[in-house]
């Protein structure tokens, strides 16, 4: 018996038993902070519950089917909301809605140690679970688990082709900063922190942004109790520190600025800080400083840094 195959067929059949290869191929063992996993094939409906994490997805070519946006999708930097798809919000990054997790059927989920620990056999139930830092986690930390998750998704090319970018941007920008801020800026103090109406909160220097700092080569305010990366301050823990640049992200400034802030601006002593006097103070935009864990966050750090450091 003969069997008469077109070239259209032959191509046909040849491109599935190259992606049935590819996909047997790239059965593979990821190690996390939970189990770790055995993964084969390539997921295709992710949940991300941290910002970091949907960073990290869309650096490796994927749109997640399920996002923990805290129901206030403008928290997501726009350079990754334009490179969305529709996708279904599962609540809130601390307390996501394991229905509607469940209800998008995913076949991969990850989420951060810090917020999920507590539910994460409740997650394991649902879909195979990927557990990683986020909140709190460094700036190494997150490059490391970015390369984690290209691992998962199967798509480590593309993530370590995102790196070597991000790394000679990084590289671009801190030669920016330094040739537009002059060496001085080598041996002055940065301070970032986070300001609500209630209170301030300096990111030592665990936090994320105090880690890009590092990378671009400045030196940023490390406090007495330099134990965790968000340290809740006093005004006259911000007069011990007296960094030459105070750098704010103000939660409040939509609603007429932060009411801490505001008292702490009335009160004489804060014309002796050092950035007051040498007009170093910068409103930046917490959602890229503190929210925006990852590189597309890290790049955006790095470039209002060097607009912000340039010699008059």
């Amino acid at each position: 018996m003969r069997y008469f195959f077109n070239a259209a067929v032959l191509r046909f059949l040849l491109l599935s038993v190259c992606t049935l290869l590819s996909l047997y191929s790239a059965a593979r063992t990821v190690t996390d902070q939970g189990d770790g996993l055995n993964i084969e094939g390539i997921p295709q409906r992710i949940v991300v519950l941290e910002y970091s994490f949907l960073d990290a997805v869309v650096l490796a070519g994927i749109s997640p089917t399920g996002i923990a946006d805290d129901q206030r999708p403008e928290r997501i930097l726009p350079e990754i909301r334009q490179q969305l798809d529709d996708y279904t919000s599962v609540g809130l990054r601390g307390q996501p809605d394991l229905e509607t997790i469940a209800s998008l059927k995913p076949d991969l989920i990850i989420a951060d140690t810090y917020r999920h620990e507590a539910i994460y056999k409740e997650l394991q139930k649902i879909a195979p679970t990927l557990l990683l830092r986020s909140y709190g986690a460094e700036y190494t930390d997150l490059l490391e688990d970015t390369v984690t998750i290209g691992a998962a998704l199967g798509k480590p090319d593309e993530i370590n082709r995102a790196l070597a970018l991000h790394n000679r941007r990084m590289d671009d920008l801190s030669k920016q900063i330094t040739a537009g801020a002059g060496a001085g800026i080598n041996g002055q103090s940065l301070l970032f922190a986070v300001t609500n109406h209630r209170a301030m909160t300096l990111h030592g220097s665990k936090a994320f942004a105090s880690g890009v700092m590092r990378r671009l080569g400045l030196q940023h305010v490390t406090p007495v109790n330099d134990e965790g990366a968000y340290i809740q301050v006093g005004f006259e823990q911000l007069l011990e520190m007296n960094p030459q640049w105070l750098i704010i992200g103000d939660y409040s400034e939509a609603q007429g600025g932060s009411d801490i802030l505001n008292r702490w601006q009335q009160h004489p002593l804060w014309q002796h800080l050092n950035a007051v006097k040498s007009g170093h103070q910068v409103q930046v935009d917490p959602k890229v400083w503190a929210l925006g864990r990852g590189v597309m966050g890290a790049e955006r750090i790095a470039a209002d840094l060097s607009r912000a450091l340039k010699q008059p």
